[in-house]
Order: C-alpha cells, then sequence, then structure tokens
C-alpha cells in the first residue's frame, strides 16, 4: 500500500484543528471571566490551554508523536540509503521525551525542587526553565553542523518552528512565571499569557511537521508502506 504525502494539506489540518481549540478555550475565558462561569458541565477546563490532560494537551502530545514517527522514519530511511541518520534518530528521541512530558508534566515537578536549590524567582519563578534552557543551550551546540548540512529551504523551516516553540514554550513561560508569583493565576491577563506560550507550542510542531513531510517528500519522493498477510 503506497500513502501519498501532501504537507500543504497536512499543515492545513493542524491548523483548523489548533483554530478550533484556540476559539473553544477564548469562549471559556470569556465564559470564566465576563460570565463567571468557570466550569459550563466541565466544558472550560476540557479546553482550557493551561489545564494539563484535557484536549488541548491530548492534541500536544499526539503532535509531538507523529513528529517523533517522522523523523524516525527519516532515520530508517537514510540508514537503508547510507546517509548520515544518527542525528535524526536522536531528535525522534527527544520528540518522543516532549510527547511524555506532555502528558506526565514531568517539567512542572521540577519546579519545586529546583527552586528551593536556586533561590529562583522573578522571570524564573517557573523554575523548570533553568534545566531545559541549559539542555536547549547543549542541544544548538550538538546540532548545529546538522542544520547547517540540510537543504536551505529545509533548514529555514526547522529554524522557524523551533524559534516558534521555544518562544512559546520558555519565552512566555519566563513571561508567565513573572506574572504568577505578582499577582497569581486567577486573571484574565494571566490567561492570555498562558493561551500565547500553548498556541506558540502548537505552531511550532505544526510547522515542524510540516517541515518533516517536506523533507520526506522532497528527499524520498514517496512514502511506501508495505503490508504483508501472516
Amino acid at each position: 500500500m503506497s500513502i501519498n504525502l501532501n504537507p500543504r494539506q497536512i499543515l492545513k489540518m493542524n491548523l483548523y484543528l489548533i483554530l478550533f481549540l484556540l476559539l473553544a478555550h477564548i469562549t471559556g475565558i470569556i465564559s470564566k471571566y465576563y460570565f463567571a462561569h468557570d466550569h459550563v458541565y466541565g466544558l472550560v477546563s476540557l479546553f482550557d490551554f493551561d489545564f494539563e490532560k484535557n484536549i488541548p494537551t491530548l492534541y500536544s502530545s499526539l503532535a509531538l508523536i507523529v513528529a517523533s514517527v517522522l523523523l524516525s522514519l527519516i532515520a530508517n530511511t537514510n540508514k537503508k540509503i547510507g546517509a548520515s541518520y544518527i542525528p535524526w534518530y536522536g531528535l525522534s528521541l527527544i520528540f518522543l521525551f516532549l510527547s511524555i512530558d506532555e502528558i506526565a508534566s514531568i517539567h512542572e515537578r521540577l519546579i519545586t525542587p529546583v527552586r528551593d536549590y536556586f533561590g529562583a524567582a522573578g522571570l524564573l519563578y517557573f523554575s523548570w526553565v533553568i534545566p531545559y534552557a541549559l539542555a536547549l543551550v547543549v542541544f544548538i551546540f550538538a546540532y548545529s553542523k546538522f542544520l547547517l548540512q540540510l537543504p536551505r529551504n529545509i533548514m529555514f523551516l526547522f529554524l522557524v518552528s523551533g524559534t516558534t516553540f521555544v518562544l512559546g514554550a520558555i519565552g512566555f513561560e519566563l513571561i508567565g512565571g513573572r506574572y504568577y508569583e505578582l499577582y497569581g493565576s486567577n486573571s484574565i491577563i494571566y490567561s492570555l499569557i498562558t493561551t500565547c506560550e500553548e498556541l506558540l507550542e502548537m505552531l511550532g510542531i505544526a510547522i515542524f511537521i510540516y517541515t518533516l513531510l517536506t523533507y520526506i517528500v522532497s528527499e524520498f519522493k514517496f512514502l511506501k508502506i508495505n503490508i504483508e498477510k501472516t
């Protein structure tokens, strides 16, 4: 069986899903802060970007898994044709971890011990950003050569998707940490900060999936899956 990939159509599908989640989330914010209804049969928390184990979390985790699978597919194909494949496997493992982290909230559990150890406050109030930012620096250093060896359009898309994701995951998390420390989380401003954070993360992964599919189509021409009878 052969599957023809259309990166643009899949990107559009992801963007429509993200738009739906965003509109549902914003509707919940309006219901909570303008009409004093913060439950609505559980629908508000079900689509709240700042809640865990709900539909936006599930979408983000699945999107990260898709990215991990695509990276593994590229690695396997490159290995078969004798091209560089180890960095692709490394990326696949990283995105698998990020997917698990999205569901299990591993980074959230680091906040208190890291904050206590460093005495962090202000922008670093959500102190998980410290070890993750350090890991990001190591990642950039380790993968800089790999990035420069990619086709120019793929390298550009890597940078766009990565910058978008990091701006949300770390950039707005820093802003949110400072605001949370000063004013708490029960305000529309904090909700808007977390909205930007999660939205940028979703967009970053959607662009990255588009990037990987574009790479597969351009480098391998097609994706073929063989299904054999047992």
